[in-house]
């Protein structure tokens, strides 16, 4: 029993990974720069890791690690607000 939980937690592990690793390829192609793309990951892996540790184990985060989440919170608002218009490009010529 035990080696089948062990089983399941890594097939589990390559799952969540794989799952990660898909969502930040295609939030690069969408997204105006890979630190968007990388902060709105990193954001989103602590949250589901403090919600999957406190509902499989029971785990409470202290208030110095949500004031922490708070701030990156506050920093994704601002990356994730809309850029101001840049200059349009002059088309090329072509030859």
């Amino acid at each position: 029993v035990h080696m089948g939980f062990c089983v399941v937690g890594i097939v589990t592990m390559f799952s969540a990974n794989s799952l990660m690793w898909t969502f930040f390829s295609r939030g690069l192609s969408f997204s105006m720069s890979s630190a968007i793309a990388s902060v709105t990951v990193t954001f989103s892996n602590i949250l589901s890791s403090a919600l999957l540790g406190y509902v499989l184990y029971g785990e409470c985060q202290e208030v110095l690690w949500w004031g922490g989440v708070f701030l990156i919170l506050c920093g994704l608002t601002l990356i994730h607000r809309k850029l101001p218009p840049s200059r349009k490009a002059v088309p090329h010529k072509q030859q």
